[in-house]
């Protein structure tokens, strides 16, 4: 399911740092209500892992970087996607999303103007996607020494297409409880050049990156990458993305629209 949420400022502009991830992921926790202590601290198991089975884009709309400050100057309306194959998650977040009317980013408000509610339903075997917010694949290492490092990996690379697809397959596995024993792979091939995007998630530095993706293999495991996003960090604002017309069925009855 995908929620877009259309913004508006308060003031003429609007004035963020640029590593804002975790301010706004702060703000979708706070609109759950009572059920933020399950996404947040519990969410959906697979063996030792767990997965918060939602992810949400990069504020959408005009900007200019400051890089004496590394702040963003937003100008304008913004809007906002969130997704997640849980309806109780999107009911929730809607919900709480109108009840507040504002989210109140950092010391930035916004006015929530509208929130469209959609279902986007994977037809094929076969689609290709926009990401609004940079996919992070990385694999921890150790050294000779015994200390631990991360390795980040492109579009492009054989590493991140086998990530992509391990990742879809335990998440899949963790929100439906089934687990399928065929052996379920997705090719992934990027459609454009990868631009690299250096964020930081609170103290963390994370790489990731920027493109067009044709995503091919099982519905199930495509249907779960346009839900739950792609690659790792989604609940951090990472990996979201936007499948192109053609690829996915859009009933336009189902469409629900919330104004505040």
């Amino acid at each position: 399911m995908r929620l877009l949420v259309k913004l508006s400022p308060e003031a003429a502009y609007t004035t963020l740092p640029v590593h804002y991830n975790h301010l706004l992921q702060g703000c979708l926790y706070h609109c759950l209500g009572d059920d933020a202590q399950f996404y947040h601290d519990l969410g959906y198991k697979y063996q030792k892992r767990m997965f918060k089975l939602f992810s949400f884009s990069r504020l959408l709309g005009r900007s200019t970087y400051d890089r004496y400050t590394e702040t963003l100057r937003f100008t304008g309306g913004l809007s906002l996607v969130v997704t997640s194959p849980d309806i109780r998650f999107c009911s929730s977040l809607a919900t709480g999303l109108l009840r507040t009317g504002a989210l109140h980013i950092g010391s930035e408000p916004l006015d929530i103007d509208s929130i469209f509610c959609s279902q986007d339903v994977v037809e094929g075997d076969q689609i290709v996607v926009r990401l609004l917010s940079p996919v992070v694949v990385y694999s921890t290492m150790t050294r000779y020494d015994g200390r631990k490092y991360t390795c980040f990996f492109a579009p492009g690379e054989p590493d991140f297409e086998r990530l992509i697809s391990e990742n879809l397959k335990r998440k899949y596995e963790a929100f439906t409880g089934i687990s399928r024993t065929e052996p379920d792979s997705v090719r992934v091939k990027p459609l454009s050049e990868p631009r690299l995007a250096i964020l930081k998630y609170r103290d963390t530095v994370i790489k990731g990156y920027v493109c067009r993706l044709r995503l091919e293999g099982p519905n199930h495991l495509l249907q779960m990458a346009v839900d739950a996003g792609v690659g790792a960090k989604n609940s951090q604002g990472f990996g979201c993305v936007e499948v192109e017309d053609g690829f996915v069925k859009r009933n336009c009855s189902e469409r629900v629209e919330y104004v505040p």
